[in-house]
């Protein structure tokens, strides 16, 4: 009888050494996310800092491989070109409404960024070989305007129309890159990442009439926005091929 005992206890520990292994596992999830970026290249002569909120949906396969789509609303208050109304203004440099009052004009950076995107999970750890350093790159489309915001709509020198000649409204495609790391919790609640970002827009004034200039022009751009990215991961399939459910 102990040595059908002892001979079943030595069958039984290799199995519940492997089932103590972490495996790399298949994951599909949403992640909502949060930016902060500076810009640069000609992006910084318009605009200042700016953040982005967004979503993505993205896999990592037991390759530990990231690939994915994100979509991010660009936002910002710090507009540098605020000369893009001086030729409907006053002599006092102010804009009248249709009451004689000077018109309350606020300027906002406003775009979006979507992407598809690959990238690597590199696992620091054996005890969590889904987490890890990550690297990724992508390619996607950008664009980007000036809102030109009038309080109360009582300047009809700023009609909806009539904004498409000042709003610098740029488009075109986009790379980017980033390094960071992402993280899987064993209870499956608390999984994110955090990193370093750079975007590079290959864009274009779609404009290509200037009402301030009273001309036509052709921009060719290049503009970065470089800055820090977190993101909050919410897991929607954690099953193996056997059914079985893990932690991670």
């Amino acid at each position: 009888m102990n040595k059908k005992l002892l001979i079943f206890l030595l069958l039984s520990i290799p199995k519940l050494l492997i089932s103590q292994n972490d495996e790399k596992l298949k994951i599909s999830m949403l992640n909502f996310n949060f930016s902060y970026h500076l810009p640069g290249g000609d992006l910084s002569k318009r605009f200042g800092p700016s953040s982005m909120i967004g979503f993505g949906f993205q896999k990592k396969n037991k390759n530990n491989f990231l690939y994915g789509l994100n979509i991010e609303a660009i936002a910002g208050s710090n507009v540098r070109e605020n000369d893009i109304l001086n030729i409907i203004t006053a002599d006092s440099l102010d804009i009248i409404d249709i009451n004689g009052n000077t018109a309350t004009v606020r300027f906002w950076q406003r775009g979006l960024n979507s992407s598809l995107f690959i990238g690597k999970v590199l696992a620091l750890s054996d005890k969590n070989i889904n987490s890890g350093i990550f690297i990724k790159t992508s390619f996607g489309f950008m664009y980007h305007k000036i809102r030109i915001e009038d309080i109360g709509n009582l300047a009809p020198q700023l009609n909806s129309e009539l904004m498409k000649g000042y709003d610098k409204l740029c488009m075109g495609l986009s790379i980017g890159e980033m390094i960071g790391y992402i993280y899987f919790s064993k209870d499956k609640r608390k999984n994110f990442f955090i990193g370093l970002e750079s975007i590079q827009g290959f864009t274009n004034d779609v404009r290509r009439y200037d009402y301030n200039k009273k001309k036509s022009y052709i921009d060719d751009r290049i503009d970065i926005l470089t800055g820090i990215k977190f993101g909050w991961i919410f897991l929607i399939d954690r099953k193996n091929n056997n059914d079985k459910y893990y932690y991670y």
